[in-house]
């Protein structure tokens, strides 16, 4: 399921979904064992939380806003270096069963070991020391989250935070679609994956208006991580040539590169869709919906 619905949506709402987010991921990184699904369910509900403060940025300020999403991004960083590792293998395995039979022929068996060994040494640096020092982190934002003075009125200060998101995302696209570079592609989708975190908190007020946009955003979103792990995967393909035959190396960059190029297309297309309208204009058409629901 691409949505989450979270109930209505005013300025306090938000910041109690923040700190409603902030709390389980807090709760992911409790456990007496903590396992890879622990670690992408805490990771996931930081980016959430970051995208529900981006989303009452003029309503607390620029300084609190600045310190909040930077403590929350220093907690996160970790736990994406673990997450990358464990989906490098996943990933290389989706790549061979789409391109089989040919690609199964391939000697990867050196390669395998060099990313089981990374993955490993990733995990291990998920220390208790460092999960503490998370957990603590989350429990400071969000107390301060609750002493926050929260101005302006709701949909100015929503609204103002939606289409920062949406003129990003847009202007990102843009540039990802001249250059198909890795970097530039990895910022647009973090852009929509913020804009399909605030619709889904949006969602919650006029969920069939606003439902569409959430599909898509999810479906985008999907499309350029996917496309991500690959540049991953490619970059650990080049960084440890030394273990594989010439052919096997030119042979599985070739079928990466072709899912690529198609991951990118469809991204592409979709991204035109939920981009093609004017920031203000796509924002007017969200605050109608919540308007409606809000004098009813």
């Amino acid at each position: 399921m691409c949505s989450d619905q979270v109930g209505q949506v005013g300025l306090s709402d938000v910041r109690r979904i923040l700190q409603a987010w902030l709390a389980a991921a807090g709760d992911s990184l409790r456990k007496k064992r903590i396992v890879d699904a622990d670690i992408h369910d805490a990771r996931k509900l930081i980016k959430k939380s970051r995208a529900a403060l981006r989303l009452l940025r003029a309503g607390v300020g620029e300084v609190s806003y600045c310190r909040e999403n930077g403590a929350l991004r220093d907690a996160a960083q970790p736990l994406g270096l673990a997450r990358d590792s464990k989906v490098l293998i996943a990933a290389l395995d989706a790549l061979l069963e789409r391109f089989a039979p040919a690609a199964h022929s391939l000697q990867l068996d050196k390669f395998r070991s060099v990313l089981r060994k990374e993955r490993v040494t990733a995990r291990q640096a998920i220390t208790l020391a460092l999960v503490r020092e998370q957990i603590k982190t989350l429990r400071e934002v969000s107390a301060r989250g609750e002493r926050w003075r929260l101005r302006g009125e709701s949909w100015s200060v929503l609204g103002g935070g939606l289409e920062k998101i949406y003129r990003s995302g847009k202007k990102k696209m843009r540039a990802a679609a001249r250059s198909r570079d890795d970097a530039q592609l990895h910022d647009w989708r973090k852009q929509v994956k913020y804009l399909w975190y605030q619709l889904q908190i949006l969602a919650s007020v006029q969920p069939a208006p606003i439902e569409a946009w959430v599909e898509q955003a999810c479906r985008l979103a999907d499309l350029l991580g996917d496309d991500h792990d690959l540049a991953v995967l490619r970059a650990k393909i080049a960084a440890n040539a030394a273990v594989f035959k010439a052919y096997d190396q030119d042979a599985l960059i070739a079928i990466l590169d072709r899912r690529r190029n198609q991951l990118q297309a469809k991204a592409l297309k979709l991204g035109a869709r939920l981009y093609e309208e004017k920031p203000r204009r796509f924002v007017a058409r969200v605050a109608k919906h919540w308007r409606q629901r809000h004098a009813e």
